[in-house]
């Protein structure tokens, strides 16, 4: 098989690994006796974040959360303002700086961050699973692959349809 066909393939199976995980993500979503799951698929992935650096760091504010989870401000202030008004968290001020808002969690927010802790080890233990199939330079092809598509996706400044 020519250089052309190989990355071909290449790319075919890529489109197959996200179309396969949409729908798996959308068969959970529709899978109302994994109560975790369907708990979890109210939430966007920025506001899971949000509660599991909450629970992590004991509290948190504007600035902290978007430097650690590497998210700019506003989309760090849209996603609070769901979780204030869904009582997932409450917002606090220190007693020297009543101007400075910090976050803690509320007990569903503790709920979600312990979930969403769950379900994370569960797909790394899934991921490390699969990853047994590869020996070391294909896991180095495989970190490069990633590393490249993840570099590319962070520059990519195209609009769609180019």
């Amino acid at each position: 098989m020519n250089n052309m066909n190989k990355k071909l393939e290449t790319l075919n199976a890529l489109e197959q690994l996200i179309k396969e995980r949409d729908a798996t993500q959308k068969r959970r979503y529709f899978n109302k006796n994994d109560k975790d799951t369907s708990i979890i698929m109210d939430w966007t992935l920025t506001q899971l974040h949000i509660v599991s650096a909450i629970k992590k760091k004991g509290s948190g504010n504007n600035t902290s959360l978007s430097e650690t989870l590497n998210v700019s401000k506003p989309a760090i202030t849209k996603a609070i303002k769901k979780m204030l008004e869904k009582n997932v968290i409450v917002e606090t001020r220190q007693k020297g700086n009543q101007k400075e808002v910090h976050y803690l969690l509320t007990d569903f927010g503790e709920q979600l961050a312990y979930i969403h802790e769950r379900l994370h080890k569960q797909a790394k233990n899934r991921y490390l699973h699969i990853l047994d199939n590869f020996n070391s330079n294909e896991l180095d092809t495989i970190t490069t692959f990633l590393k490249t598509i993840t570099d590319n996706l962070k520059h990519d400044d195209l609009t769609l349809g180019e």
